[in-house]
């Protein structure tokens, strides 16, 4: 068994092995060294910019549509009938002239409906003279009063009925005469046949649609635009010959064509879904085969009804403008411009023209030179620091 000296000896060397633990922890912790205090690097933002294309002139307004007639209209049957003739023209795309028969009806029974109105029509004129002249003769018998006021009166009525029944009479002789005329139906002009929908020995009620025909001549092309491209044409009001000039475009097999045009009028409505005007251009002469921009110039077409054609309209002089990418307007009229220093400058800019992919501004108070910001931003303040991507996609330094 452990005497009491021995205990106390074992509990002085653990203590003493404590201490000297506690304290060598204590010194390493005072001799470590201290790692280097460095102020935290600023992370400035990481934008693209691309350079402003600067232009001066004229603004070009765009649109597309389909080629149109000027003036259709709907051939139909006025009277019924037997269709006993069709002009070899009234086929699609068949050219006539102003006049021409199309189609005749059997003309048959309306000659002898004219014939029987006639004959009543002399009837009634032989029972007016009659009327008038035992009119007279009472007239006369009553001076020498061999006959009674009430017999007067009497012939008097019966002059009266006489004169009506030839007035009806006329009536319907003139009736009798249009009928046998509409049983020839005409060309109201030049032009071409669109669709026809009659064959001879068919038989027509009044209202039956024999074909539809267009005026030879001008086409036209109906072109939706936004106020902010109508502010761009000038004389765009007075239309017609004093019209914006312009150029109509159509693909047409492996070829681009075009046909000179002029801005007619603008259309009397404004759309109520789009918000957009509708300016009608006008082309005088679709019959002549277009100038080839791209293609085979023998394989030019003329400009045919139906066509999808694209539209450039002069527009006026816009001064200095300037191209920007549409992914730099913000906010419908503010761009982000890279300036010294690598620096953002708000800049707010008045808009001109939408062109798809790029935005037309005008170019007042924007610098030669000037780059503008084409990367979004969270928050963006006049004179913000940013580092600007290289073409590599790098940061630039």
């Amino acid at each position: 068994m452990a005497t009491a000296s021995s205990r106390w000896f074992w509990r002085i060397v653990t203590a003493l092995i404590l201490a000297v633990g506690a304290g060598g922890f204590v010194a390493l912790n005072k001799l470590k060294p201290k790692p280097a205090v460095r102020a935290p690097v600023q992370q400035l933002p990481l934008v693209q910019a691309e350079a402003l294309e600067f232009r001066s002139g004229a603004l070009t307004v765009s649109g597309n549509g389909l080629v149109r007639p000027r003036a259709e209209v709907v051939v139909g049957a006025e009277v019924s009938g037997r269709v006993s003739f069709v002009s070899p023209a009234l086929v699609t795309g068949g050219v006539i002239k102003r006049g021409q028969v199309l189609v005749r009806l059997d003309e048959a029974p309306f000659r002898a409906a004219l014939a029987q109105a006639e004959a009543e029509l002399a009837s009634a004129r032989a029972a007016l003279r009659l009327a008038e002249q035992l009119l007279e003769r009472t007239r006369e018998l009553i001076a020498k009063s061999y006959l009674s006021q009430q017999t007067l009166d009497e012939r008097m009525a019966a002059r009266d009925q006489a004169a009506a029944a030839l007035e009806r009479a006329q009536a319907l002789a003139h009736q009798r005469r249009l009928d046998l005329e509409r049983a020839v139906v005409r060309a109201p002009f030049d032009g071409k046949v669109l669709a026809e929908r009659v064959d001879a020995g068919e038989t027509v009620q009044p209202g039956k649609e024999l074909a539809r025909i267009f005026a030879d001549g001008a086409l036209e092309i109906a072109v939706s635009l936004s106020d902010r491209d109508m502010a761009l044409i000038a004389d765009l009001w007075r239309g017609g010959t004093a019209g914006a000039e312009a150029r109509v475009r159509v693909s047409h097999g492996n070829g681009v064509y075009q046909w000179p045009a002029r801005v007619d009028r603008v259309e009397a409505a404004v759309d109520s879904a789009t918000r957009t005007f509708s300016v009608v251009v006008r082309v005088d002469q679709p019959g002549a085969r277009g100038t080839p921009l791209s293609g085979d110039p023998a394989a030019a077409p003329p400009l045919l009804l139906g066509m999808y054609a694209s539209v450039d309209i002069a527009g006026a002089d816009a001064g200095r403008h300037a191209l920007v990418p549409r992914r730099a307007l913000r906010d419908g009229g503010v761009l982000w411009l890279l300036g010294e220093g690598n620096r953002v400058s708000i800049r707010p800019v008045r808009v001109l023209q939408d062109a798809g992919e790029r935005v037309v501004v005008a170019a007042d108070g924007l610098p030669a030179g000037a780059r503008v910001v084409v990367t979004d931003l969270k928050v963006v303040t006049e004179g913000l620091a940013v580092r600007e991507i290289g073409a590599a996609g790098r940061a630039a330094p």
